[in-house]
């Protein structure tokens, strides 16, 4: 009997439903990942706007700031770094340690995990000016997290210059809102929108 059930052909009644399921299946997973720790999963719906304005020079030794832009959970754990701006070359990799928080989280990170985001996602370290990067939700590994309370951190460091931090505390949910990260001495300025994606 069991013979003959696997050796027929599916009806398209089955093929239809098993393909439904396994479909249904993709979609709700994650939702049902972030349900079971007590939260609903993040609104695909949604996106995380970070906005920052790099300071002008202040002279001829300038030199471009290296710039880490991610996000933390509420313990302060890396959940996703949306953007490292550094040079790779030399003299270049020798001042990526002054990104002190991030290259610390990086380490570990890299240290529990493998893999290496410095290689994977940097690129060169930007002029002074207007920049915006996004978060869609997902975390380093490309899933989505569930809604919460995160963080979303801003640091700069540059050569012959100074380090500065900006770390602002933002609850994630189905609601948008604005928030102010403020300004240092490399950051003229900096903010959050969690929106509706454009």
């Amino acid at each position: 009997m069991l013979e003959k059930e696997l050796s027929s052909p599916l009806s398209r009644r089955t093929l239809i439903s098993r393909m439904a399921t396994l479909a249904l299946s993709a979609v709700a997973l994650p939702a049902v990942s972030a349900l079971a720790q007590g939260r609903p999963a993040w609104n695909r719906e949604f996106e995380l706007a970070v906005d920052l304005e790099l300071s002008p020079s202040d002279g001829a030794r300038y030199r471009r700031p290296y710039v880490a832009v991610w996000i933390e959970d509420g313990s302060g754990n890396p959940v996703r770094t949306l953007s490292l701006w550094v040079q790779t070359r030399k003299p270049g990799p020798r001042w990526i340690p002054d990104l002190k928080r991030w290259y610390r989280k990086e380490k570990q990170r890299k240290t529990r995990d493998g893999g290496d985001l410095i290689e994977a996602i940097s690129v060169a370290t930007r002029v002074p000016g207007k920049y915006t990067v996004v978060w869609n939700g997902r975390n380093d590994d490309g899933k989505l997290v569930p809604q919460g309370e995160y963080a979303v951190c801003v640091e700069a460091a540059r050569e012959h210059g100074t380090y500065q931090f900006l770390r602002e505390a933002v609850t994630i949910g189905s609601k948008p809102f604005e928030t102010n990260l403020g300004s240092n001495v490399e950051i003229k300025g900096a903010s959050v929108e969690y929106r509706k994606k454009k």
